[in-house]
């Protein structure tokens, strides 16, 4: 491909967009008649996502989501359990072909599909991204990276030879992993490929390419001064971009940890004393960081964030923190981030409510939590799919004749149909459960942070008290035990509050 073609003109649209809006065609055959959800992320560091348009395939397959953006912004396309990620911006008109990868199912729901764009403008961020995320795939190739020429010219080899079509938004999986790499060699690459891209006006896709080749001198050779002082010193905070994050990740990977090991008494003073200003004066410590409050303070709520699960502060304290940034942080973006950091790091914490759902009974009809959780409840999560679910369900079963009035135990299945649904509560060794359906599966995943099936949690009344609960086969019939003496004795508000 020559960069004259590359770059050529790009064609006619006829389907002029409104201002802010974007367009996806979408022809999915294949996949039956199933909805088509659009979400947007909401930021880079999170990942968070909004709902923001559904739709049902036709007979044909096919179907049309719209959205409003106001700058780059990636969504997800969702087709069932499957998904697919890429940008759009005011006024794409995209024409988009998702299809099967072949994979098996994902427990955590993550399964992705290929996307195939048709009738796309060379200039289309999505094009770009591809492509520049192909040359970079190709270059650190064992075989490519010795040969400074072999960069530029095997791409369309590769293409002629693939079946699959990348993911617009997908870095190379092997970036950041590449000691061979010499300087010489990348240096060389980056010329080639400004050069490719020269008559490229595109602002957003200029710092997304300094970005993605700031990334191939991370690694054993790394000279992190030279690296900072040239991607990152006095220029913008890039929020919208995935390559900036993943670069600042990657500068700042151990900054929580250096901290604790040299300063840990005062690191732990001030994450308990939630005041994010005193601690950020900590993380200032480092040269990088020192006259920079803005990206000093970005830094240390992404630490706090990351390092959550190893307790280098105490969670609480985190999150703590995090708050005093939402609360009075003077950068929006920081506070949208913090916002939802939060989140993610408290939902379905014991002592938290749980979240509002879309479920139906059996019959259709829409059941809400409202005065179905009252006293002593488990509530576990299965699909028809999932082959070990069936044998913890049995357990489950058992438990329940076991202790059949100290807890009410209700069951929840993302099977996509109602008629999969039916299928599995018939095949259930009891159904003496209160059985449901979710009718939005995805959502329910986002909102109970489900990572893998089945999943057990214990309630009292509305209120979490065990999340996740033990598995029957891994401790749970205990909890029934505890749930059923207290009962004889009276005691059946908060069983489990120890």
């Amino acid at each position: 491909m020559t960069r004259t073609s590359f770059f050529a003109l790009a064609m006619l649209v006829t389907l002029v967009a409104r201002a802010g809006t974007y367009t996806l065609h979408v022809t999915a055959r294949g996949f039956g008649e199933d909805v088509v959800s659009l979400y947007r992320y909401d930021e880079p560091f999170t990942n968070r996502t909004f709902f923001v348009a559904r739709n049902l395939l036709g007979a044909d397959g096919t179907t049309i989501l719209e959205g409003e953006a106001e700058s780059t912004l990636k969504v997800q396309l969702r087709i069932g359990d499957r998904t697919a990620d890429l940008f759009v911006r005011p006024g794409s008109v995209l024409y988009v072909e998702p299809y099967d990868l072949g994979t098996a199912r994902s427990m955590n729901g993550t399964t992705r599909m290929g996307i195939n764009f048709t009738k796309i403008d060379p200039l289309d961020i999505n094009a770009l991204t591809t492509d520049v995320n192909e040359r970079i795939d190709a270059f650190i190739d064992e075989d490519l990276a010795t040969d400074q020429a072999a960069g530029m010219q095997v791409l369309d080899i590769q293409r002629k030879e693939r079946t699959q079509q990348p993911d617009s938004t997908d870095r190379p999986p092997t970036l950041f992993v590449t000691p061979v790499l010499s300087k010489e060699k990348l240096d060389t690459f980056e010329l080639k490929l400004r050069r490719f891209y020269a008559d490229v006006n595109d602002p957003w896709f200029a710092h997304y390419l300094d970005y993605s080749m700031a990334g191939l001198h991370v690694g054993p050779r790394l000279n992190e001064r030279d690296l900072f002082e040239t991607h990152v010193k006095g220029k913008p905070v890039l929020y919208d971009d995935p390559e900036y994050v993943r670069l600042i990740r990657n500068l700042f990977t151990d900054g929580l940890e250096q901290i604790d090991r040299y300063h840990g008494d005062t690191l732990a003073l001030l994450a308990a004393n939630g005041k994010m200003q005193d601690l950020r004066a900590l993380f200032q410590r480092n040269d990088f960081l020192r006259t920079d409050d803005r990206l000093a303070e970005l830094v240390m709520i992404d630490q706090l964030y990351l390092n959550h699960a190893a307790k280098l502060v105490a969670p609480r304290d985190a999150e703590t923190i995090l708050m005093d940034v939402l609360a009075t942080s003077t950068f929006p973006e920081h506070r949208r981030i913090a916002d939802n950091m939060l989140w993610d790091l408290m939902a379905m914490r014991v002592g938290t409510m749980l979240p509002e759902v879309q479920l139906e009974d059996e019959r259709g009809q829409r059941v809400v939590w409202e005065g179905l959780l009252q006293g002593p409840t488990c509530i576990a999560i299965t699909a028809g799919w999932c082959t070990y679910c069936a044998s913890e369900i049995a357990g489950l079963a058992k438990l329940g004749n076991e202790y059949p009035d100290a807890v009410k135990i209700i069951v929840i299945d993302l099977d996509r149909t109602t008629e999969e649904f039916l299928a599995n509560k018939k095949a259930s060794p009891t159904n003496s459960f209160m059985w449901l359906h979710a009718v939005a599966e995805q959502q329910l995943r986002e909102e109970f942070r489900l990572r893998s099936l089945p999943a057990f949690y214990l309630l009292n009344d509305d209120v979490l008290a065990r999340s996740p609960a033990p598995m029957p086969s891994q401790g749970l019939g205990a909890l029934f035990l505890q749930a059923r003496t207290k009962a004889e004795k009276g005691k059946q508000i908060k069983v489990w509050d120890d």
